[in-house]
């Protein structure tokens, strides 16, 4: 299974992005900030994978990148 990154994961486009992939047999990553935030939770449930991170963190974009077949952002 692929594995795609997806910034701006609980912004309503990014969400949208998510549920597609997954619709599609995807594998899907993102980074969110706020890990108890609703959102974060809902895509969590939907079966992303959410790491903690920020884009403006180097290491933590690193991290969440790492193994990824793609990125949309």
């Amino acid at each position: 299974m692929k594995a795609i990154y997806v910034t701006g994961a609980t912004g309503i486009l990014g969400a949208n992005v998510c549920t597609q992939l997954l619709a599609k047999g995807y594998g899907v990553r993102a980074s969110v900030r706020d890990m108890d935030n609703s959102d974060a939770l809902a895509l969590r449930g939907a079966g992303v994978e959410i790491v903690p991170g920020d884009l403006k963190d180097r290491a933590s974009l690193s991290a969440a990148i790492k193994g990824a077949d793609g990125v949309i952002h």
